[in-house]
């Protein structure tokens, strides 16, 4: 069983091991928000409710900024081919710049879409004007922290995916 874990602010922070969970708890860093009514942890000389969401007592200081790589610009543009739109599986999609390396581009996440074999082809090394092609949504940097995100499964909690409201859980 896993435990999310929530800062000082209720911010999801990431998800843990119960065994984490239950160290923190134990070592008065964190309290129990929720637990999991039909699991108990027993010890020789007690029982516990295995907590289902902790908070720590102090602000995260994790890294705030989102890792530029592959998955999460697919995440970032929804798994969507951002000229044509269509939707795919990561093996069905690549990585298209705006602007070609071969004209300056830089690979940052202003430059860098999903695309579709068919688009990213069909594009090659030109600019949009020179293709007449059309960007969906302009490329920006993404706002959430994808360590949360990625490490989400259907079988956790539904509570827990509330606290993620940018999510669509067909996506994790």
């Amino acid at each position: 069983m896993r435990t999310l874990l929530l800062d000082n602010t209720f911010f999801p922070v990431r998800v843990i091991t119960w065994k984490k969970a239950m160290i923190l708890w134990f070592t008065g860093r964190a309290e129990i928000v929720d637990v999991y009514d039909e699991i108990n942890i027993r010890s020789p000389n007690d029982s516990f409710k295995l907590p289902k969401i902790l908070r720590l007592f102090t602000k995260d200081l994790s890294r705030k900024q989102v890792k530029f790589n592959r998955f999460n610009v697919f995440f970032r543009d929804r798994f969507m081919c951002q000229y044509c739109g269509h939707k795919g599986l990561v093996r069905e999609l690549t990585l298209d710049h705006v602007i070609p390396q071969s004209r300056g581009g830089k690979a940052n996440w202003q430059n860098i879409v999903t695309a579709c074999h068919p688009c990213n082809t069909k594009k090659g090394n030109r600019l949009l004007k020179e293709t007449r092609m059309k960007l969906l949504h302009k490329p920006v940097s993404p706002a959430w922290t994808p360590q949360l995100i990625l490490k989400l499964k259907d079988g956790d909690p539904e509570e827990w995916w509330g606290w993620f409201p940018i999510l669509d859980k067909k996506l994790a």
